[in-house]
């Protein structure tokens, strides 16, 4: 396999975040390990874990090194610090302020422009930083895009914020209901924490009636960044990614030297990436060879199935799954 990814970014204007919408368990992490192995781009893996995972629990990088020890996160500027120098109580305070533990503030700016602007008001000083630093991270990396895995269409609002310096892609990712409830289910080992220590566990009814109210919640970013905004089936992108990008996202994509399209749409290149939490597949580098993953049709039980289909057949139809 060529070195040089087949596919890449088409040029923008100014730099871009690429921002991976979706419920969990539905393909983000191995999506932006490819997307960030693109020329001029770099993924950052769940950008919202920054404060939480990274700071404060010293989480194992995509490079394989704690936080603390990466050569790329540590030494990135925040106001007058660096990371690796604020305080763990300034860093709990932006999990509640703009990180992952914001939600409750941040969701009624999904749906309503007054509120919106109110949270962007009252945390503008925390959004002004947390701009910066995605712009200290282009400047980092030497890349001209970034991609963001975080998949919560709440954090996803941080990025609506108009006080920055670059543009912002939404890239909705979505993956049937019924691969995403066995998966929820299973048991998983943490790489990126103390050893032990597992991925959380939901049970059928909790997993489905997340992944309806997640991806209906993403769906609102075709309404506030219609122009930015496109959807993607994980099955499809797992099939062939390089069709599934170019057909699905065609603004942000182009192929590189004729080459897109040619061989195995399931093969892929991956480099090293400076990943902050997500799935273990992160660690994965080197020629990858995607799997479509179906085991779940053997395996999930009757009343699984019936369930999904009461929980999610509407949406799951539209998206274009077949639920009988």
């Amino acid at each position: 396999m060529s070195s040089t990814s087949p596919i890449g970014f088409t040029q923008q204007p100014r730099p871009l975040v690429v921002y991976i919408l979706g419920w969990g368990r539905s393909g983000s992490s191995v999506m932006a390990n490819i997307l960030g192995s693109m020329p001029a781009s770099a993924s950052m893996g769940e950008v919202r874990y920054l404060w939480d995972r990274g700071v404060i629990d010293n989480g194992i990088c995509g490079c394989e090194r704690a936080f603390s020890e990466c050569a790329f996160w540590p030494s990135l500027p925040f106001g007058t610090e660096t990371l690796n120098a604020i305080d763990p109580d300034r860093a709990r305070a932006l999990v509640r302020s703009v990180g992952s533990g914001a939600r409750r503030r941040q969701f009624p700016g999904l749906h309503n422009g007054r509120s919106r602007q109110m949270y962007f008001e009252r945390t503008a000083t925390d959004l002004d930083l947390l701009m910066s630093l995605y712009s200290a991270a282009f400047e980092k990396s030497q890349s001209q895009v970034l991609i963001d895995a975080s998949k919560s269409p709440f954090y996803a609002l941080n990025l609506l914020y108009r006080k920055r310096s670059f543009d912002v892609a939404f890239l909705h990712l979505v993956r049937d209901p019924r691969a995403v409830l066995h998966s929820w289910k299973k048991t998983k080992q943490r790489q990126d924490a103390p050893e032990g220590q597992l991925f959380p566990r939901y049970s059928s009814t909790r997993s489905l009636l997340q992944w309806v109210v997640v991806n209906a919640e993403c769906e609102r970013f075709a309404q506030l960044a219609p122009d930015m905004y496109f959807r993607i089936r994980f099955e499809d992108f797992a099939e062939n990614w390089q069709e599934a990008l170019l057909s699905g996202a065609a603004p942000l994509f182009e192929a590189v030297s004729g080459k897109a399209g040619v061989g195995n749409g399931r093969a892929a290149l991956v480099h090293a990436q400076h990943s902050i939490s997500g799935n273990p597949s992160r660690f994965v580098v080197g020629e990858i060879t995607l799997d479509p993953n179906t085991s779940w049709r053997d395996d999930i039980s009757q009343t699984d199935q019936r369930l999904a289909q009461l929980i999610c057949g509407p949406a799951a139809r539209r998206y274009g799954y077949a639920m009988d």
